[in-house]
C-alpha cells in the first residue's frame, strides 16, 4: 500500500519544521520575490498575504491531468495571489446557449446549492454544458455571483441581440486592421475598429426520443379539491381516541358514518395526515400511454420520436397556439390553434397531425374571425406548455431542439414561419411578442448556418381594433437571410469565415446598475463561452481574483492552519485522490502548519505541489519529505523573454534550480495500478506562438538534465489576453497554430522525451444522453 511521504516523518519533526518555516515570515523570503517584510505582523508586499494564507476555494477538481483527477477528482486548494484582481461579469438576465437551450446566467448559478465563499461561488461540476468560441460544448465547473454598483456596458452588435456586461469583461474580437488576428479586449475598451465574433455551430444531429412521462412528471400538477377536511387533524386524534361508535362520531363531526369509519381506519394505521385541501394529480401509465389520474382515457403516448412533423407542429404552436385552463379544475387544460378563415388547409393539417402523432381527436371550430383546432386533453395541453410556453408572451423554442438533426430544426422553423412569418425579397421574417422565443429563433438561425438579424420595435401603447382599445406589446423581429440566386450565397453584409461571423459594433453605451452580476468557469482549454451569441472569455480564476482585496470590509480573512487542515480532511472524506495545493509558493510556512495539524487527524492521501516554478530553495527545503508530486509550470527559457513577458529576468535560473531540486526530492513520476500518480515530478509547459525556440530549449534541458523518463504535459491553450494587442506584444497576439503544437510534440520526441500527457474527457463532466427524453 502506498504511504505518503509526510507520514514517514516523526510527528514532532513535522511540527518543528512547521515552526521553523513560520519563523521565516518575520523577514519573508518564501519565494524569489524576496520581499523581506514581516508577515507575522500582517505586513505584506507582492503576494498580498499576511500571517495566514488566504484560501479562495477548495473542491474536487476534474480539470487536472488524468493521473491526478482519477474518477473522484483532485482535492484542489486554491491560494489567493495578487495577479488576478479584475471583475468580469454579466447582468443576471444574460442568456447563455446551453445543451438544454438558452438559459439565464443567473439560473445556471441557481441550479446548484453547493455554495462556497458566503454564497458567491457555486460548483456546477459539469451539470450544464455551454457553447464555446470554437462552436463546441464544454462543461461548466463553477458559477459566480457578486454585488456590483456602477456602469454596465450595453453592447449592441450590428443587427444582433444586445448584451449587458461589466466594463472589464473580456470579449473576443478581430481588429479591422488585421483580420487574421484574434484578441480579447475588455468591454469598456471596445470601439468601432473591432469586429465581434459569432461562432458558427451546427445541431448535434441526434435522434431524440421524448419521454413524455418524465417531462410531465418533472413538474407535479396540484389542484384544489372541493373542500378541505372540515374537522382538523388534531380534533380527529382526540375523537378517535374515544370508545365512541361511528354513528356517535358522525353526529359530532357532521360526517357520514361510512366516511368516519374510513378516517378512523387510516388513523389506526398511522396514515391520517393533515389535509390542506390540495391533491397531486399524478401520472398513470398503461399500455404505452400516459394520462393524469383525474383524466379520462385513452391518454397520450408515453414516448414519441422528435421527427419533422412533430417539430413542425411545435413550430406552428409557437406561432398560433395557446392553452387555456380554469383554476382548481385539473382537467380543464385545453389546447388551441387559431387560424384565419383563409388558412383552412393548415387547420386540417394540424388536426391530422394531432390525431396521427398523439392519437387524440381534435375538433374544428368556425368562429366569426378565426378557425380553431381544439383538443380538451389536459396531458397534451400541459406538454405543449412545458415545451413551448403557455401564452404568446411566454413562448419559447423547445429546449432540446439544438440536439436534433438539421432537418428537424428546419422543420420547426418552417412551422413557426407558416404561422407568424412572411417573405421579403431577401429575408424570411418572423415576429413575436416573446423575447425568449425571438432569442431562441436567432439561435435556430445560427445552428442552420446563417446569421439572422434581430430588431425590437416599440409600437404605440394602444390601438383600436373593431371599436375596442387594446394594449400593444413590443414586437421582436428575426430576419433569416435567403440565398441569392445570382451568387448562390445568402443575403448578408457580415464578413464570414469558415468558422465565424464577424459582426461590427453598432452601438455602445453605459447603463447605471446596482445589483448582482454573474460569471461562469468553463472546463475547456479555450476558456470561453457565448453571451448570448458573442464569444467572451470565461472567468478562469474568479474566486481567486475576487479574494485579493486586503483592507476591504468584505475581504476574506486568512485561514488559520486548523481551517486549512479541515479543508484537506474534507477533500479526503469526499474521496479525492490527493490534496492539490495551487500557487503555494508564497504560503509554504502556512501549508506546513496545516499539514502538521491534518496528519494528527488522519490525513493519508498524497500531496501535490502545483506551482509556477518561481520557488525559493529555502521553501523547497522545508517541503522535502512532505510533497509526493511536484507539478511545476516551466514557462520561459531565456532571461530576455522572462523580462519581456513576466517582468522577472531571473525566472529561468530560479525555475531550473527549483525543478532540479524537486526532481532530486521525488524522482520520476510513478503510478499505481489504476494509473493514479503516487510520487514524482510532472512538468507542465505552455507552448507559445512563435516561441518554439524557447520550447525546444526547455524540452532539451528536461531530457538532458532530468532524463528522458520525465513526465511532461505540453499545453496548447494559450490565447491573447490582458495587455497583449496588435500594438503591444504583437508577436504573441494570436492563438497557437495547430502545426506549431504538432511541431512542439515532435521536438519533445526528438530530444528523447516519451512520457507525454494525453487528456481524455472525464465521464463525470459529460452530460447524459439526450435520448433519455
Amino acid at each position: 500500500m502506498f504511504r505518503p511521504a509526510y507520514l514517514s516523518l516523526p510527528r514532532e519533526d513535522l511540527h518543528e519544521r512547521a515552526r521553523q518555516a513560520v519563523a521565516t515570515l518575520a523577514d519573508c523570503r518564501a519565494c524569489p520575490r524576496d520581499c523581506r517584510v514581516n508577515r507575522l505582523e500582517d505586513k505584506y508586499s507582492a503576494c498580498k498575504t499576511g500571517r495566514y494564507a488566504v484560501v479562495s476555494s477548495h473542491f474536487p477538481h476534474f480539470g487536472e491531468e488524468d493521473c491526478l483527477r482519477g474518477w473522484n477528482g483532485s482535492g484542489t486548494i486554491f491560494f489567493s495571489h495578487c495577479n488576478l484582481r479584475c471583475i468580469f461579469c454579466f447582468h443576471p438576465d444574460t442568456l447563455i446557449p446551453t445543451d438544454e437551450g438558452l438559459r439565464r446566467i443567473a439560473d445556471i448559478f441557481e441550479r446548484s446549492d453547493d455554495e462556497r465563499r458566503d454564497g458567491r461561488v457555486r460548483f456546477i461540476n459539469g451539470d450544464a454544458r455551454v457553447a464555446t468560441r470554437e462552436g463546441t460544448w464544454a462543461p461548466v465547473t463553477k458559477a459566480f455571483r457578486h454585488h456590483f454598483a456602477g456602469d454596465l456596458i450595453r453592447l449592441k452588435p450590428y443587427n444582433c441581440p444586445p448584451l449587458l456586461l461589466t466594463p472589464n469583461h473580456e470579449v473576443f474580437v478581430v481588429p479591422k486592421a488585421d483580420l487574421e488576428s484574434m484578441v480579447k479586449v475588455p468591454a469598456g475598451q471596445l470601439n468601432g475598429e473591432h469586429y465581434l465574433i459569432v461562432p458558427k455551430r451546427t445541431p448535434a444531429g441526434k435522434e431524440i426520443q421524448l419521454d413524455l412521462c418524465e417531462l410531465l412528471s418533472s413538474d407535479p400538477q396540484r389542484f384544489r379539491k372541493s373542500a378541505a377536511r372540515r374537522v382538523p387533524l388534531g380534533e380527529l386524534d382526540t375523537l378517535f381516541a374515544q370508545t365512541w361508535t361511528s354513528y356517535e362520531l358522525a353526529e359530532v363531526t357532521g360526517y357520514h358514518p361510512a366516511y368516519v369509519r374510513k378516517l378512523r381506519g387510516e388513523w389506526r394505521r398511522g396514515q391520517l395526515f393533515p389535509d390542506d385541501g390540495w391533491a397531486e394529480n399524478g401520472i398513470v401509465k398503461a399500455d404505452g400511454r400516459i394520462r393524469f389520474k383525474t383524466e379520462g382515457r385513452p391518454g397520450i403516448p408515453a414516448r414519441i420520436t422528435l421527427d419533422e412533423p412533430l417539430a413542425w407542429l411545435f413550430g406552428i404552436y409557437c406561432a398560433e397556439g395557446h392553452v387555456t385552463s380554469q383554476k382548481n379544475r385539473p382537467n380543464s387544460h385545453r389546447l388551441y390553434f387559431s387560424f384565419g378563415h383563409h388558412e383552412v388547409d393548415m387547420a386540417h393539417r394540424v388536426k391530422h397531425l394531432l390525431q396521427g402523432l398523439f392519437g387524440v381527436e381534435a375538433g374544428l371550430r368556425w368562429r366569426r374571425t378565426t378557425i380553431t383546432v381544439e383538443v380538451g386533453k389536459a396531458s397534451l395541453g400541459l406538454l405543449f406548455v412545458k415545451l413551448c410556453g403557455k401564452g404568446s408572451h411566454e413562448k419559447q423554442v423547445p429546449f432540446f431542439l439544438n440536439q436534433a438533426t438539421s432537418d428537424v430544426v428546419e422543420a420547426f422553423l418552417q412551422g413557426i414561419a407558416a404561422g407568424d412569418g412572411y417573405d421579403s425579397r431577401t429575408h424570411l421574417v418572423i415576429n413575436t411578442v416573446s423575447e425568449k422565443l425571438a432569442m431562441g429563433l436567432f439561435e435556430i438561425g445560427v445552428l442552420l448556418g446563417m446569421l439572422p438579424s434581430y430588431h425590437k420595435w416599440h409600437p404605440a401603447p394602444t390601438k383600436v381594433i373593431e371599436g375596442r382599445i387594446v394594449n400593444q406589446s413590443p414586437l421582436h423581429y428575426v430576419k433569416f437571410p435567403k440565398i441569392n440566386p445570382k451568387t448562390g450565397k445568402r443575403h448578408s453584409r457580415r464578413i464570414e469565415t469558415d468558422d465565424y461571423f464577424l459582426v461590427p459594433i453598432h452601438k455602445m453605451e453605459r447603463v447605471p446598475y446596482e445589483g448582482p452580476v454573474f460569471n461562469i468557469e468553463v472546463d475547456d482549454p479555450d476558456h470561453s463561452y457565448l453571451a448570448p451569441y458573442v464569444a467572451v472569455g470565461n472567468c478562469q480564476n474568479y474566486d481567486i481574483s475576487q479574494a485579493i482585496k486586503p483592507g476591504k470590509e468584505d475581504a476574506p480573512k486568512g485561514s488559520p492552519p486548523e481551517v486549512i487542515a479541515g479543508m484537506m480532511l474534507e477533500l479526503q472524506e469526499l474521496g479525492c485522490h490527493n490534496v492539490n495545493f495551487v500557487t503555494p509558493e508564497h504560503v509554504v510556512p502556512q501549508v506546513l502548519e496545516a499539514v502538521a495539524v491534518a496528519v494528527e487527524y488522519g490525513l493519508k492521501v498524497p500531496i501535490i505541489y502545483n506551482t509556477s516554478a518561481y520557488d525559493s530553495m529555502e521553501s523547497l527545503a522545508f517541503m522535502d519529505g512532505i510533497v509526493d508530486v511536484y507539478m511545476p509550470d516551466f514557462k520561459y527559457w531565456s532571461a530576455e523573454a522572462s523580462r519581456t513577458y513576466m517582468k522577472a529576468e531571473n525566472y529561468p535560473e530560479a525555475a531550473k534550480a527549483a525543478i532540479k531540486e524537486m526532481h532530486r526530492q521525488v524522482g520520476d513520476l510513478i503510478f499505481d495500478a489504476d494509473g493514479l500518480a503516487q510520487r514524482g515530478l510532472l512538468i507542465r509547459h505552455l507552448v507559445m506562438p512563435g516561441n518554439l525556440d524557447e520550447t525546444h530549449a526547455i524540452l532539451e534541458w528536461i531530457a538532458t538534465e532530468l532524463g528522458p523518463n520525465t513526465y511532461v504535459n505540453l499545453m496548447d491553450q494559450y490565447y491573447p489576453a490582458g495587455k497583449v494587442s496588435a500594438v503591444k506584444y504583437p508577436e504573441i497576439n494570436r492563438r497557437l497554430d495547430p502545426e506549431e503544437f504538432r511541431e512542439a510534440q515532435h521536438l519533445a520526441r526528438e530530444v528523447g522525451l516519451h512520457r507525454l500527457d494525453a487528456r481524455q474527457p472525464h465521464p463525470r463532466l459529460l452530460r447524459r444522453s439526450w435520448t433519455r427524453f
